[in-house]
């Protein structure tokens, strides 16, 4: 299949395709006489493989070594779920600093009085000072 069906099917952009490719993603694919891009059912696969742990917040760099894991048998399943248990551990860290950011910027909200003028302002004060 062509590059604009590849793209339809895994359900992403042709410059997509061209940006995994790029960064090793994805094999480089066979070509026509004419230059056309040949891809396989697998690619599709690939594509829907990096699409969904890119949904699930891993970076671009822990998906390639997520496929590599899946690409060989030199790994065990229990590799796969330290990675996996290392980004959910990154993602409660990060709630955590956004509760406490949101707490902190609730509280700022809620004591503006929306005076008239900026130098009355309890949020630019807080900002000024640290919050």
């Amino acid at each position: 299949m062509k590059t604009g069906e590849l793209a339809s099917k895994a359900g992403v952009n042709k410059e997509t395709i061209r940006f995994y490719e790029n960064k090793g993603l994805l094999p480089n694919p066979l070509r026509t006489d004419s230059g056309y891009r040949l891809y396989e059912n697998k690619d599709v696969e690939r594509l829907i493989f990096i699409k969904n742990a890119k949904e699930l917040g891993f970076a671009l760099s822990e998906i390639k070594e997520l496929l590599a894991i899946a690409d060989g048998n030199v790994f065990k399943c229990c590799d796969v779920r330290i990675i996996a248990e290392n980004k959910l551990e990154f993602i409660e860290n990060q709630i955590q600093q956004l509760t406490k950011l949101k707490k902190t910027l609730s509280k700022l909200v809620i004591t503006c009085k929306q005076s008239e003028t900026i130098s009355d302002c309890p949020i630019i004060e807080s900002l000024s000072k640290g919050a």
